[in-house]
């Protein structure tokens, strides 16, 4: 199926997602169109970004604990160890 909009094309995606892995949802507005991408920031530590697409809050996590972002930003700022 080839959706003929963006819009559509965003849709079928969080259908899929819904379908497929575990159900995400934003603190600040309970929405479940939450994206969640995990990244190796420059020193070797695993970090998780999510982004919520109803309110537009972001947040990162690190083994389930939620991290400041000033704290990312410095791990980011580390090289490689």
């Amino acid at each position: 199926m080839v959706p003929s909009s963006l819009f559509a094309y965003y849709h079928l995606l969080m259908a899929r997602r819904n379908e497929t892995t575990s159900e995400l949802e934003c603190k600040s507005c309970g929405s479940d169109a939450v994206i969640e991408i995990d990244l190796t920031l420059p020193d070797g530590t695993e970090v998780t970004f999510n982004s919520c697409h109803n309110c537009e809050a972001r947040w990162w996590k690190q083994d389930g604990r939620k991290l400041d972002l000033e704290v990312v930003l410095d791990l980011a700022s580390k090289p490689r160890s």
